[in-house]
């Protein structure tokens, strides 16, 4: 698929079909994910991937799109290592390149795919860290949902909008 095909057609998608990713698909999608720029090369992420979600249905209260992950046949949770930069700068930044990149791969595949953002410092963060047992400095950036889509969504609009386009001065 072309790039800006990828871009322009990349949905989220709330419902996925049954499933699986084979294991070479997946580690396509985490090759691409760190093919991501990052400040200083320093690559601070971590990547937890999951296969079997059904335990996700436990975190759906604090984050209601965990129901969905609970469905999908691949989440993969980006997590920040805070600890690889002197301080946090671009830890958001270099995390959500890597997660753009999983989730255009994913469209190039054929696959559908969520983004659920994680704020700082919130209960489900917490809980996240409690869960995964993350150490000290690591922190959940987002968590992305895969599969199969079980919906038929159209892309039928562009998301440009000339109007937020400022050339030289705002």
């Amino acid at each position: 698929m072309e790039t800006l095909k990828c871009i322009e057609g990349r949905i989220s998608t709330r419902k996925y079909a049954n499933g699986e990713l084979s294991k070479e698909e997946i580690m396509t999608l985490l090759k691409a994910g760190m093919e991501a720029p990052s400040a200083m090369n320093r690559r601070p992420y971590q990547l937890i991937v999951n296969t079997n979600n059904a335990f996700w249905k436990d975190f759906e209260k604090a984050k209601p799109t965990c129901g969905i992950a609970a469905t999908a046949p691949l989440t993969v949770l980006v997590v920040g290592d805070g600890n690889k930069n002197p301080t946090s700068e671009f830890l958001i930044e270099d995390c959500s390149a890597v997660s753009q990149n999983i989730l255009l791969a994913a469209t190039d595949l054929g696959y559908g795919s969520l983004w659920c953002g994680i704020k700082f410092d919130s209960d489900f963060s917490k809980q996240l860290i409690e869960y995964f047992g993350l150490p000290s400095g690591f922190l959940p950036i987002s968590l992305l949902i895969i599969g199969k889509p079980g919906e038929k969504k159209n892309h039928d609009q562009s998301r440009f909008e000339k109007s937020k386009i400022h050339f030289e001065k705002f």
